[in-house]
């Protein structure tokens, strides 16, 4: 039996319930359902954004990356091909809105059309508009700037480089204070 079967057969039971208790009120089934049905569509969540870099032909050997992008936070975004489960990547740094898919090196049953869908909760999203991946045996040309607006994705590891950096300025700055401090009461 299915969710939606148990549903209005428990449904069916609550307004017979009703019905024997109090003759007047009768509730339809299907008004409940309509009502359910409403409500989660109400809570739906919106459409994710998918992009490939290098770009959507891609030569054989290579490797392309596909980002997936969600308006809002996410608990894991899923990447299909054809409606197909490919992989999942769990969001391990909240409040992230990015997944990025790393395929390769490709090969012609690599091509083909590709969708990314999230899932928040129990809920999960409905699937992008889909992106179709050609592969070819020649080179393809690249752009320094292969998808409009994306240049390049910060990686864990760039972040604890910039992260050193910081803290080995904050650290100068708190040394130059200390002398300037140092001074001052030196000279008192």
């Amino acid at each position: 039996m299915s969710l939606h079967s148990e549903t209005v057969v428990t449904l069916e039971r609550l307004v017979d319930s009703f019905t024997k208790q109090e003759p007047r009120k009768t509730i339809s089934p299907s008004v409940l359902c309509l009502g359910w049905t409403v409500n989660t569509q109400q809570e739906s969540l919106p459409r994710p954004s998918i992009l490939a870099d290098p770009g959507l032909v891609i030569p054989q050997g290579n490797s392309v990356k596909f980002i997936c992008t969600s308006p809002s936070e996410y608990d894991m975004f899923r990447l299909e091909k054809h409606s197909t489960y490919i992989m999942n990547k769990k969001n391990d740094f909240p409040p992230k809105k990015q997944a990025i898919f790393q395929l390769g090196p490709v090969n012609e049953d690599t091509a083909g059309s590709y969708q990314c869908l999230y899932q928040k909760g129990y809920m999960w999203s409905p699937r992008s508009e889909p992106l179709e991946l050609k592969v070819t045996n020649e080179d393809v040309p690249h752009t320094s700037d292969p998808v409009p607006g994306v240049t390049s994705v910060p990686t864990l590891q760039s972040y604890k480089v910039w992260n050193g950096v910081r803290m080995a300025l904050a650290g100068v700055v708190f040394l130059v204070l200390g002398a300037i401090i140092g001074e001052a009461l030196y000279n008192q």
